[in-house]
């Protein structure tokens, strides 16, 4: 075991870490504005819209094109695929444009296929997360990742950044419908990985992750300010926050 301390605040006796990916691990900014901006054209395209639609969708799912960041209110990144299309398909709704929820869900499957293979294009890990994921793994902490995304592309990006083999497991999308704010995702991997909850830390970018280590009775959620969120927003959830991996000394 070992302890986590910054100069603020320390948590002890720590065995096992579940990080979420995207903006704890990359940087979600460019992963998900590169696929908003795909998902975009292809609705304009498929729909035959005018360009100037470009700009506003982007902004319905999430991403400023003039900041080049996520909206700190989502919904990307930070509500399930099904709740981002349903948002795309009623704003779409709202402008006279006739399309269902199944229409725009075949669309955003067909974006993915062509992103999947460009996905390193778009993967940029973020400051100080392998060097604290060596350390980790230095002293036999069980590390697992636990995301909204799919395990493939969790494995192709981690394979790419040359950090797979400090994780020991990882949970995605398919691997339970239950979302993380119900505490199942990491429930089922402290099980997976023979450990126990008390002594098991959530990190994540999002409320979602604090929530979820709340309820699956974790010993405690770091958030990290790295990612859309900000830290006044995840001091609602948790005492324990930073504002990047250089913060953490782990003893």
């Amino acid at each position: 075991m070992v302890d986590i301390k910054t100069a603020n605040w320390k948590i002890k006796d720590v065995e096992a870490i579940l990080f979420d990916k995207d903006g704890t691990i990359i940087d979600s900014h460019i992963y998900w504005g590169g696929i908003i901006e795909r998902r975009s054209e292809a609705l304009i395209k498929r729909l035959g819209l005018s360009p100037s639609y470009h700009e506003k969708l982007c902004m319905v799912m999430g991403f400023s094109l003039k900041t080049r960041k996520l909206l700190p209110e989502g919904p990307i990144a930070l509500v399930s695929r099904e709740k981002v299309i349903g948002i795309v398909c009623e704003y779409l709704r709202k402008e006279k444009i006739d399309i269902s929820d199944e229409e725009i869900g075949a669309i955003f499957t067909e974006v993915h296929s062509v992103f999947i293979n460009e996905i390193y294009n778009y993967t940029r890990i973020l400051p100080g997360l392998k060097e604290l994921a060596a350390k980790l793994k230095s002293k036999n902490i069980k590390m697992a990742i636990i995301t909204t995304d799919i395990v493939e592309n969790t494995e192709k990006i981690i394979q790419f950044l040359g950090i797979r083999s400090y994780f020991n497991l990882l949970v995605g999308r398919e691997t339970t419908d239950q979302p993380k704010a119900t505490g199942t995702p990491a429930l089922m991997a402290v099980e997976s990985l023979r450990v126990s909850a008390k002594n098991t830390v959530a990190i994540g970018d999002a409320q979602m992750d604090m929530v979820m280590a709340k309820k699956a009775d974790l010993k405690a959620g770091i958030g990290v300010t790295l990612g859309q969120i900000s830290r006044n927003e995840l001091l609602k959830e948790t005492a324990y926050v930073i504002d990047g991996y250089d913060e953490l000394n782990i003893i």
